[in-house]
């Protein structure tokens, strides 16, 4: 084997001089800012919902065909605002295989997740197992659509009105997206946006209700105001979640070019396709007919016994290669230390979940790659597939080899080292 073929993690060099990383935050033209802000050093409303957060509001309903948008300053927030605004109470039907924020923030308001299995196929919340999860504590069905996918709606609205219960999304991944036609954000009683740096979209830092019910809507206004109704007068408990200017002035900045960063990702997706698609042990997205997805992110399906190493193992490889993959969603909720011990070691059984947890990784993907880029990171994997014994016989120890050593030991993530290393700079 030459020095140019040995993969980084054994000594070789790394395939990229600089971290191509997952995602790449677009940013606004220069002078399209300058113009908003000097409108902002001339209003000095700068929060308080200032004339760029009520455009905002106004261009997502056009966007997304619904009657009612309620920006707030994070995604996490909006569905705690929304919850209090809905009157939750009890048990919230939510996947274990999704970002911790999901369930995180119906706890930090007194709900209780009650984890549900995803389908394999679609990596969203399975409607078989929706509708067997439902008992009389359960107050809302609260499906996440990961990776710019869309749930599968009819069949889980359906389950909704039998049951008399609100449908709403966690549609933080998909904005741009389609399902049969309609835009994410239009579908359920209500939908969840964030608008975080990693997003298609962004605003920086933020994220959003939508709805068609005014009087939901109005609750959310209420709620992300301290609960205020009129001048300082409060009629109930309330947070302050509002978004300020600047983000919203991102966001108006950043809007019109949604359609291109789509276009581009789409692209960049094909070529992913066309080119891992004869790599054994990697499979890849299966395609619904029913959506029209925004590319948020790019993933592949790792068989670790045809490929020769796990996902995880495979992340800590391409990362010596400066190529940054994510392990999207490991551990799932459900086994992270905080829900272990609320289970008491009675951890609900979500087979499907943990299959995903042990076979996704994302690859990189944004607008600022290249073909070539896609071709470099192919050879990382080939190069670490055909290293693949060696590979595991150096990561043994630092990853985890089974869900107890993951909480019950301490493994440094490669990433981490990494962001940790640039902060001190």
């Amino acid at each position: 084997m030459t020095s140019s073929d040995q993969p980084a993690i054994l000594g070789g060099q790394p395939l990229f001089e600089k971290a191509q990383h997952l995602v790449r935050p677009i940013l606004p033209f220069l002078s399209d800012m300058m113009h908003g802000i000097a409108d902002l050093y001339s209003s000095r409303m700068l929060t308080n919902q200032g004339v760029f957060v009520q455009r905002l509001e106004r261009r997502i309903e056009k966007e997304l065909g619904v009657k009612h948008c309620a920006l707030f300053c994070n995604g996490t927030t909006a569905i705690m605002c929304l919850a209090k605004a809905l009157g939750l109470k009890g048990d919230v039907l939510v996947p274990s295989f999704t970002f911790a924020a999901t369930a995180q923030a119906l706890q930090w308001i007194g709900l209780s997740p009650r984890f549900v299995d995803i389908d394999r196929e679609t990596l969203t919340m399975d409607p078989d197992e929706i509708e067997a999860a439902i008992t009389e504590r359960t107050s809302a069905i609260f499906p996440v659509n990961v990776f710019g996918k869309f749930s599968e709606h009819d069949r889980i609205y359906g389950i909704s009105k039998k049951n008399g219960l609100p449908l709403i999304y966690d549609s933080a991944q998909s904005f741009g997206t389609r399902y049969k036609g309609r835009a994410a954000g239009s579908l359920g009683d209500a939908e969840v946006l964030s608008f975080h740096a990693t997003k298609v979209f962004h605003t920086f830092e933020g994220g959003a209700v939508v709805t068609n019910d005014k009087q939901l809507y109005e609750r959310l206004c209420k709620v992300r105001n301290f609960g205020f109704e009129g001048y300082l007068n409060c009629v109930e408990p309330g947070i302050n979640g509002k978004m300020c200017e600047f983000p919203a002035l991102i966001g108006l900045c950043l809007i019109d070019q949604l359609p291109s960063q789509i276009i581009k990702r789409k692209s960049l997706s094909e070529n992913y396709i066309s080119i891992l698609k004869d790599i054994s042990g990697i499979h890849l997205p299966i395609e619904n007919k029913d959506v029209e997805v925004n590319y948020a992110y790019f993933y592949v399906v790792i068989d670790s016994e045809k490929f020769g190493m796990s996902n995880i193992e495979l992340y800590y490889a391409l990362m010596a290669e400066n190529i940054v993959t994510r392990c999207y969603f490991y551990p799932p909720v459900h086994r992270t230390a905080y829900y272990k011990r609320i289970f008491a070691g009675k951890l609900p059984d979500l087979p499907q979940t943990d299959w995903a947890a042990t076979h996704v990784l994302c690859l990189p993907l944004h607008t600022e790659m290249e073909i070539n880029d896609l071709a470099t990171i192919k050879h990382g994997i080939t190069r670490c597939q055909q290293n693949a014994e060696q590979i595991k016989e150096t990561l043994k120890g630092k990853v985890p080899s089974d869900w107890d050593a993951l909480v019950n030991s301490t493994f440094v993530d490669p990433h981490d080292l990494y962001i940790l290393s640039k902060q001190k700079k």
